[in-house]
């Protein structure tokens, strides 16, 4: 228990000097109502003086106690002093919209990102986006509402180039955190392909990282095999396409590896929500 007002304490003595006025006025209160039975006939009860001092009792000590502002618990301080800085790097490639995780790739990966947002109540947390190139969406913030407005507005083919830029994206949260004091400074990688794109390999991205205690969680997102896609063909409209199973498995755990952090196959929903659990 902690209390932010501790200055509060000097009206004690005020405090003291209500009491002795509501309680030391007990005999001249029995003068004007000393015949009972004028009391029963007004309907008044002798006990009413009693209650009403009750009362100003009552709103006297909780007015004291909400002043003094007692708090439970770490402050505020001491957690923003302990927070981490997260940056959530995430492939927004035209392959996200397969629909092996329901209703696809790109939506499940960001409504866990969504619900894994809303329980870092002091961490800062970053959004980079990346296909054929790397796009900051959001740097380091501690308004959460923000960065899930962002979330939200992630769209597949969204950085207007198609292609995998894993070391771009990589790179641009690396490059922020990189200037961070925080005490823990996370990447988390969702991705469902292999690196073809960028100007910086996921290798460079990584060492870069772990040369300055940055650890990569990688999340491989789809199942095993090939997936279901819809695609658009400019004559017959809408079809279902079908795509290879293009996850870089061992690059993403090398990274993992190589920083101190840990890699994790998302072949579900479930999964998923339970890799961001853990």
């Amino acid at each position: 228990m902690k209390i932010l007002n501790p200055w509060f304490l000097l009206f004690l003595p005020l405090i003291a000097v209500c009491f002795w006025v509501i309680f030391g006025r007990r005999e001249s209160e029995s003068v004007y109502y000393s015949r009972a039975d004028a009391l029963a006939r007004w309907g008044i009860s002798s006990a009413l003086p009693h209650l009403w001092r009750g009362f100003y009792l009552t709103a006297i000590l909780l007015a004291f106690a909400a002043g003094l502002r007692p708090v439970k618990g770490i402050s505020r301080k001491e957690e923003v002093k302990n927070a981490r800085d997260i940056f959530i790097v995430m492939d927004t490639s035209l392959s996200m919209n397969a629909i092996d995780l329901k209703p696809n790739r790109l939506e499940t990966a960001k409504k866990e990102a969504a619900a894994f947002i809303k329980k870092r109540d002091f961490d800062r947390i970053g959004l980079v986006v990346f296909g054929g190139v790397a796009l900051m969406r959001s740097p380091l913030s501690f308004d959460r509402k923000a960065v899930l407005r962002l979330v939200s507005a992630i769209k597949a083919g969204m950085t207007g180039e198609d292609g995998t830029a894993i070391g771009d994206g990589l790179g641009v949260a690396v490059k922020h955190l990189a200037k961070s004091s925080a005490v823990s400074k996370i990447i988390v990688l969702l991705t469902d392909g292999a690196n073809n794109r960028g100007v910086i390999s996921p290798e460079m991205a990584s060492d870069f990282a772990k040369n300055v205690g940055i650890k990569i969680y990688s999340i491989g997102v789809g199942g095993r095999g090939p997936a279901q896609i819809p695609m658009d063909h400019p004559v017959f409209g809408q079809f279902m396409g079908r795509i290879e199973d293009a996850l870089n498995e061992p690059l993403l755990k090398m990274m993992a590896i190589e920083t101190g952090g840990q890699y994790y196959r998302a072949e579900s929903e479930k999964r998923l929500s339970e890799i961001y659990d853990e």
